[in-house]
């Protein structure tokens, strides 16, 4: 139960990422770059202030897992954030969204973990949910825009099934190097792409940023990934639709951002998808 909490306070702090990033101005990639850098820059930091010991053979050993769930962190972020140019952000988020259940359907195969029909009904209860609390948007969708926003779910996927397989390495020593890879991944990104590492030129802006990379990236990730392969991938992969949906109640709340009774009735059906398909039946608890 402790770790399911730690997952879904994760989620939620996710799910604000949008409204504290209205107040930075900076392009959507710059934001994600800073993250990363200035995140993972204070996980070092707590991490040698910590005194906490890494353990070096775990390290050795699990060196090919970490690389690749660093790669999956900074080339989803990235992609996300294309797919956010070629097409409208609510397809981009549905498209996104696939990675959860891409989990579930390959956990019985890479994860050994075999899941209950209920699972499934859970899963495809959650998807319906996230369409009619999104929507699909009116934007026309090229070739390019697909496979980008596919991509994007593939490799979240990618983080999620190579973090579930990683063993022996702490939660902060794992959320630190994860981060300082994605940091190179998305500073490669952004130099290609004309951008640049910069902060912005108000107060109240780099206020925000610095907020978004200490608590929304540095501490929420933390918080993430030293619960995450702890827990079960149908855990992971139905809990994981709370981020999509509190950010559209974040930004009803707090941006004044409208939602229809069709969103809402597609946010309770996501939350009531993710209990139900995770929850035991009633016999399995006798």
């Amino acid at each position: 139960m402790r770790e399911t909490i730690k997952y879904i306070v994760a989620l939620l702090i996710f799910g604000s990422n949008g409204v504290i990033a209205s107040y930075v101005p900076l392009p959507s990639e710059e934001i994600v770059l800073m993250r990363t850098l200035i995140g993972g820059s204070a996980l070092i930091l707590v991490l040698l202030l910590s005194r906490s010991k890494l353990d070096r053979g775990a390290l050795r050993r699990e060196a090919p897992k970490l690389l690749c769930a660093g790669v999956c962190l900074g080339a989803n972020w990235a992609l996300l954030f294309e797919a956010y140019k070629l097409m409208s952000v609510s397809l981009a988020t549905l498209l996104y969204y696939t990675a959860p259940v891409m989990v579930l359907l390959l956990s019985p195969l890479l994860l050994r973990e075999r899941q209950p029909p209920r699972a499934y009904l859970g899963m495809a209860a959650a998807v319906l949910g996230l369409v009619l609390a999104v929507g699909l948007g009116d934007s026309p969708v090229s070739a390019r825009g697909l496979l980008v926003g596919l991509g994007s779910a593939v490799f979240y996927a990618g983080l999620i099934i190579f973090n579930k397989k990683i063993s022996g390495v702490g939660g902060l020593g794992l959320t630190t190097v994860e981060m300082a890879i994605a940091a190179a991944v998305m500073l490669c990104y952004v130099l290609l792409s004309g951008g640049s590492v910069r902060f912005p030129d108000d107060a109240r802006g780099t206020g925000a940023l610095l907020f978004l990379c200490l608590v929304n990236t540095a501490l929420a990730c933390w918080l993430y990934f030293s619960s995450m392969n702890r827990l079960s991938a149908r855990t992971v992969a139905l809990f994981g639709y709370v981020d999509p949906v509190s950010a559209l109640i974040f930004a009803a709340v707090f941006l004044h951002e409208s939602m229809t009774p069709l969103q809402l009735a597609g946010a309770a059906l996501v939350l009531a998808g993710a209990a139900w398909g995770q929850s035991r039946p009633a016999s399995a608890r006798l």
